[in-house]
């Protein structure tokens, strides 16, 4: 294992070579805002673009939500990836080879210790959750055989990881019957056109668990409830060196559940959170909305819940491509 103090970016600037050392102790960002360690005067780099962080077992290079994508010897990446030395990193129309040195064998360590040590490499970040859950799974287990329903369940999961991968899913995980998606947004925008995917997703999952019924031959139709919700999360990697976990932790994500929960209550089939909803009615697709007021489970407030039917999302998804025809963000802040 290499040192991370030994990382370093090297790139061209003004017919010069230039390194950069990639602090051990702090998130290197790289994009067009002065803020970050390293700036780019380029109009395809977003704001803050991509940030590098130190961990135990190398560096991690994550994309912050870009519009143009961070590239990985040629390949986008969608989640954190770690970086080996002469890896070539293009961000716009920059290049940037990432190098580590290496040190003297002493400074190398890999024990047992190290495999059981816990990792963490979070940044804060503006997203949008989804949480789909397949409705009376419970009813449909008990009618059916366990192979059966595995089939089903895998099926819908299948599918599900496909199309969310097509709309940009930064992260997507499957917990029991339920799929939850993650969208990460550019830094202080939340976009038309993202939020638009994740509603996307959830009537093209609905469109695909409506066809188990007839691919399995199945007594009912398979309908599916959602929550969507936005918010500032901390997202990364958490676990340990061995086992590794893409997540976002944060009120945002614990909310998407509730929200979906809330739909079996109130008979819907969505229902966002109020930061959603604020763009979806900046869009003009807030009347396509009913207001509740609810005690969801795990909050002292009472929350409202914006909730619609699933007839109704192809013409809140005109509306935003409308609205994206025009301006394409919405200003959101922590």
């Amino acid at each position: 294992m290499t040192d991370p103090s030994s990382a370093y970016l090297e790139f061209e600037e003004e017919g010069s070579r230039r390194e950069l050392p990639i602090p051990p102790d702090c998130v290197f960002r790289v994009g067009r805002s002065e803020k970050n360690n390293l700036v780019l005067n380029d109009d395809l780099a977003s704001r803050t673009h991509a940030m590098m962080q130190c961990a135990s077992d190398g560096v991690y290079i994550t994309d912050c939500g870009s519009s143009n994508g961070t590239f990985v010897n040629g390949a986008r990446i969608s989640s954190p990836l770690v970086l080996r030395s002469g890896d070539q990193i293009k961000i716009g129309h920059k290049v940037l080879t990432f190098r580590e040195r290496t040190l003297p064998p002493a400074q190398f360590a890999d024990t047992a210790s190290d495999l059981a040590s816990t990792r963490i490499v979070f940044s804060q970040s503006l997203i949008t959750v989804l949480v789909v859950d397949i409705r009376d799974f419970t009813g449909l287990a008990r009618r059916i055989e366990p192979s059966r329903l595995a089939q089903i369940a895998g099926s819908f999961f299948r599918e599900a990881g496909k199309l969310l991968q097509e709309r940009g899913a930064w992260a997507q995980k499957y917990i029991g019957d339920a799929v939850l998606a993650i969208w990460q947004h550019e830094q202080d925008l939340l976009s038309i056109a993202e939020l638009g995917a994740a509603l996307d997703s959830q009537l093209r999952l609905a469109q695909v668990a409506a066809g188990l019924q007839s691919q399995f031959g199945l007594d009912t139709p398979v309908r599916i409830g959602a929550g969507i919700s936005t918010g500032w999360a901390s997202v990364g990697n958490v676990g340990s060196i061995a086992s590794s976990d893409y997540t976002a932790m944060g009120d945002v994500v614990n909310l998407a559940f509730r929200l979906e929960t809330s739909t079996k209550e109130i008979g819907y089939d969505l229902a966002v959170g109020p930061g959603a909803y604020d763009l979806l009615a900046a869009a003009g697709a807030g009347s396509l909305f009913d207001r509740h007021t609810l005690k969801l489970k795990g909050y002292d407030e009472l929350k409202n819940v914006y909730a619609t039917r699933l007839d109704k999302v192809p013409e809140i998804l005109q509306q935003l491509a409308s609205k994206t025809a025009s301006s394409g963000g919405f200003q959101s802040g922590r």
